[in-house]
């Protein structure tokens, strides 16, 4: 009988698991769809960034290295590290980019293992929404510690339009995206403050996926 139960959640596991990445793939598809897919969408953040020879770039929160993987194929000297809380996104990551010249390391984005002003530039895609505010205003502190002096924060996330069709189309992907933090960060529109708080200093913000995602650019004050 345990054998038999053994089996059976291993297959509700499987079927699972497998549902789960179908969700995702979906929902990754129909998100970045008015942005022209997400590689298309990921050259656009790095584009946005006008990265220069020699940056020093960290990738926090950097999941899978999707991301990651297109800064380092800019071609730059500098050094390119992504962290994630997640080993076996990181595992991915690793798998999927062989012949980049980028590092992947296993850490929480509120204790980075680097010493202070070790960054030229960082980058936070779709990482912030996941955390509570606590976390995420340590995580800011923690960012800002280790920018160098006058190092630029990019932060690409969720925006809320002010009405009409889009304020409902992104309300309603944060109520599908993974975890409730995403639609409180949203409806508070903390993200502004705690950046400030943080002491950084907005300098451009752009909008894409009809206004649905906002990029944040800020240098460390």
């Amino acid at each position: 009988m345990t054998e038999r139960l053994s089996k059976f959640g291993y297959v509700v596991s499987r079927v699972f698991s497998t549902w789960i990445s179908c969700y995702n793939s979906a929902f990754n598809f129909l998100f970045y769809l008015p942005c022209g897919g997400e590689t298309s969408f990921r050259r656009r953040c790095v584009k946005f960034a006008s990265l220069a020879a020699g940056d020093s770039i960290l990738d926090v929160c950097c999941g899978a290295g999707e991301l990651t993987s297109v800064i380092a194929r800019q071609g730059l000297t500098g050094q390119v590290f992504g962290v994630d809380i997640s080993e076996s996104a990181l595992d991915l990551a690793r798998r999927k980019t062989p012949r980049i010249p980028a590092t992947f390391l296993r850490a929480s984005a509120d204790c980075l293992p680097f010493d202070s002003s070790r960054f030229d530039k960082c980058f936070v895609s779709f990482g912030l929404h996941h955390m509570g505010g606590k976390q995420r205003r340590r995580t800011l502190i923690e960012i800002h510690r280790i920018l160098a002096p006058k190092g630029t924060l990019y932060v690409i996330d969720y925006n809320l339009p002010e009405s009409g069709l889009r304020r409902l189309t992104a309300v309603a992907f944060t109520k599908l995206d993974e975890s409730k933090e995403a639609y409180q960060m949203l409806q508070s529109r903390s993200l502004t403050n705690e950046i400030r708080k943080a002491r950084f200093q907005i300098e451009r913000r752009d909008l894409a996926c009809q206004g649905i995602i906002q990029l944040l650019e800020m240098v460390k004050m």
